[in-house]
């Protein structure tokens, strides 16, 4: 699996303190330090090298040396200590904690996230002074977690804020996200087989429905394998869609994403709007459909 760009930023804030505290050191240790490969390590120094504080001339930019594998910081610039939170920062930690604690329900889960509570507070004693209220889920969030669990469609009754009007509506749930205080459920529609947002408080009735994503009419039936080819320069769509794929190859600079899908019409709206830097090598059958399609389109021009 590839990592994700918070990762190595991570990665990279930890470095320059370490380096500095074992100066000469050589890139084998460094790996094996980090668990690394070597490779990885010098792909973090390249990009350390370009960073700096605002300016960005030579003069505010992290220098350092790598010749003969071996490492120094020559200049650090703000990067000579290992990274510690703020009181600020832990506060805002705790919080995510406690949102975190609430709508999770793996007792293990909730269970570690209660025991780094702990250690946080062990930390920052401010911590012991701050109390969180965290607002309570609206009306059917219990129902809509058991259904994304089991993997069930829901029957909905929902008001459309912006037509002010109630409308009946089958959809599959995939995720509950909170946004600026409000919930939010993302969900396909069965009906248009279109993945859409919904706000919780918004829905006027919810029961689990006996019509599964497989059973639309629309749906294409079982999950199917796919494999995508993307370009490093679109990394951020392997992250975004992480969720889906199974694994991830660098081939020769650019990237193989595979997994399973039922939403045919979905995977090929996200391969059109992303081409040329995404392209489907599986199913063929499907890679043949979005040509017809792009073709269509561009005789309309």
């Amino acid at each position: 699996m590839s990592e994700s760009a918070v990762d190595r930023a991570a990665r990279a804030l930890d470095l320059i303190p370490y380096i500095l505290k074992n100066p000469g050191i050589d890139l084998s240790s460094i790996a094996e330090k980090f668990g690394i490969t070597q490779k990885q390590v010098l792909a973090d120094l390249d990009i350390i090298f370009l960073c700096g504080l605002p300016g960005y001339t030579p003069y505010e930019l992290i220098d350092l040396s790598y010749e003969d594998g071996v490492v120094t910081v020559i200049d650090p610039q703000v990067l000579d200590k290992p990274r510690l939170f703020t009181e600020s920062e832990a506060i805002v930690l705790n919080l995510g904690l406690a949102i975190m604690k609430q709508a999770l329900r793996d007792e293990s889960t909730i269970q570690m996230i209660k025991e780094l509570q702990v250690k946080l507070e062990s930390k920052f004693k401010s911590l012991t002074d701050v109390s969180f209220v965290v607002k309570n889920p609206p009306n059917f969030y219990e129902v809509i977690l058991k259904a994304i669990e089991e993997k069930s469609a829901l029957a909905v009754t929902y008001h459309s804020i912006s037509r002010d009007s109630l409308s009946d509506k089958v959809l599959f749930p995939l995720s509950i996200y909170v946004s600026e205080g409000n919930y939010y459920m993302s969900a396909i529609d069965l009906g248009s087989m279109q993945e859409r947002n919904y706000r919780l408080d918004s829905i006027m009735d919810c029961a689990v429905s006996n019509v599964s994503y497989e059973q639309s009419d629309k749906s294409p039936g079982p999950p199917a394998n796919f494999s995508f080819k993307m370009l490093t320069r679109n990394l951020f769509l392997i992250e975004k869609y992480a969720a889906l794929f199974q694994s991830v190859e660098n081939i020769d600079g650019d990237y193989i994403a595979s997994g399973k899908i039922g939403n045919a019409e979905w995977l090929q709206r996200l391969v059109i709007s992303n081409a040329p830097d995404l392209r489907l090598l599986e199913p063929a059958s499907l890679a043949g459909l979005i040509k017809e399609r792009v073709d269509s389109a561009i005789d309309l021009y």
